[in-house]
Order: structure tokens, then sequence, then C-alpha cells
């Protein structure tokens, strides 16, 4: 009797266990779109720390277009918290695995900027211009860059090119804004180059907040086949 009822002990012992595994091994492998949902979520309630674990699992065995937007949210999570030299690395690896997407491109010459490595931003702001020539935006960071590097005509002509499409485009506030940057860059002239340095800053920023607010399409990223 003793022995029987040792055995059925042990055999639900080892049923818990199995039980436990299982369990565990069903949570650490999670659909991505259970993930994707979860850093959704995060993210929208601010909790962008917690996000990030999240994102990065929505990565694993998903379709081209959600691992687009996860690089994407994963990069600017970083940036939000501060660690612009993680998620230059994220950017960096973004651009080289989605090398024809305007977002990669655009995504890593912000990163750059704000790193201050002006060659590099831009480069990636060239790249981005040349996937999408009618979006404005481009331009405006290229010409930031330029300023950052310590080409001011240049910068000068990408704000002009800039304005032009603006205009096409009836974008009244930017075209304003560009004639007003041309303005401040002639101004900045007699003095030193670091003069313009926060000025720069708060430009480089306003142009990365302005693609993620109005010019990149999250929604369509995600709706994308």
């Amino acid at each position: 009797m003793k022995k029987q009822q040792s055995l059925i002990i042990i055999l639900l012992l080892i049923f818990s266990v199995s039980a436990s595994l299982s369990f565990v091994q069903h949570s650490e492998a999670d659909p991505y779109d259970v993930a994707l949902k979860k850093a959704i979520e995060l993210d929208k309630d601010g909790f962008y720390e917690e996000s990030i674990g999240y994102w990065k699992k929505s990565l694993k065995d998903s379709p081209a277009n959600i691992r687009l937007y996860s690089s994407l949210k994963i990069s600017r999570t970083y940036t939000r918290l501060g660690n612009l030299i993680r998620a230059e690395e994220i950017s960096q690896a973004l651009k080289e695995s989605h090398p024809n997407y305007y977002e990669s491109w655009f995504n890593y010459a912000n990163t750059a900027g704000a790193l201050k490595k002006y060659s590099q931003a831009i480069s990636a702001f060239k790249k981005s211009i040349a996937i999408k020539p009618k979006e404005g935006l481009g331009k405006v960071g290229l010409a930031f860059a330029y300023f950052g590097d310590e080409k001011p005509d240049l910068a000068i002509a990408e704000f002009k090119g800039a304005m032009k499409i603006f205009k096409a485009n009836k974008n009244i506030s930017w075209y304003r804004d560009c004639r007003m940057a041309i303005n401040q860059i002639k101004g900045f002239a007699r003095f030193p180059p670091k003069f313009a340095n926060l000025w720069l800053e708060k430009n480089l920023k306003r142009v990365q907040d302005t693609f993620e607010n109005s010019v990149l399409d999250f929604e369509g990223i995600l709706e994308a086949n």
C-alpha cells in the first residue's frame, strides 16, 4: 500500500514538473504578434524601458514589415532613454538589413546627427532623398547636417531645394522655417562654429520628431504585406 502511495506521489510530481516546463516553454515561445501587441501597449503607456524586451521578441520569426517596425521602435526607444550609442547600433543594423527603405536611412541619419557624426548623417540623408526625392524633410535634415559639418553654403543650397518642394506641396510652415534657417545661418557667419551648437541640436531633434510624428507611417508599415 505504501509503495503504491509513493508511486502515485512520484507520478504527480513528474506531471507537475512537466506541466510547469511546458508553461515556461510556451511563455518563452510566444508568437511575434503577442509580443508586438504587448510592446505597443507598454510604449503607448510610456513604459519605454519595459517595452524593449517585447520589441526584441517580436523580431523573431516575424515578417519583414514587422521587423522594420519593431527595429524603428527599438531605436527610437533607446533615443528616448538617452542611450544614443545603442540607438545608433540598432539603426545601423536596420539600414543594412533594409537598404531599400526610406525609413531605415532616415532613422540612421537622425541617430548619427544626434551623435554629431555629421558626415555619416549627410550620407544617410542623401540615401533617403534618393529613395523619396519629393519628401522635403530629407533635404532639411541634410541641410542641418551640412551646417554641423561646417559647410554653410551647402546647407543653404539644400534649404532652398527644400523650399521648392514645400512650396509645391503648399507646406507654408516648413517653407517659412527654411527661409528663417537660411537667414540664421548667414547671421551665424560672424561667430565661431560652436556658437550655434544648441540651435543645431534643437533643429535636428525637430527633424527627428517631425519624421516620427508626421512622415513615418507606422500603420502603413504594419499593414504592408
